[in-house]
């Protein structure tokens, strides 16, 4: 593929001599960047639930929000505390 990029000229100063440094081509060194910060494709992934030192994991393939780990810590913590008390 081939791309052209307006850079401002003190970035494309750097990406010159960045390339010289390292002995390549600026369209090499550029290229490696852009490989290296490729964003990554989604693939379907289907939620499968798989065992893991004898727990129950659930692997969706997305990370999980903060609220749902607060809000699950919190629950762990109730239950711990509800078992401490003799309550259940």
């Amino acid at each position: 593929m081939t791309v052209t990029v307006n850079l401002p000229q003190k970035v494309e100063q750097a990406y010159l001599a960045a390339a010289r440094t390292k002995g390549v081509s600026v369209d090499a060194l550029v290229a490696d960047v852009l490989v290296s910060h490729a964003p990554v494709a989604e693939s379907p992934q289907r939620p499968e639930l798989i065992e893991e030192r004898g727990i129950p994991v659930l692997r969706t393939g997305q990370p999980l929000d903060p609220s749902v780990v607060a809000d699950t810590i919190d629950m762990i913590r109730r239950e711990r505390d509800l078992t401490v008390l003799g309550q259940r």
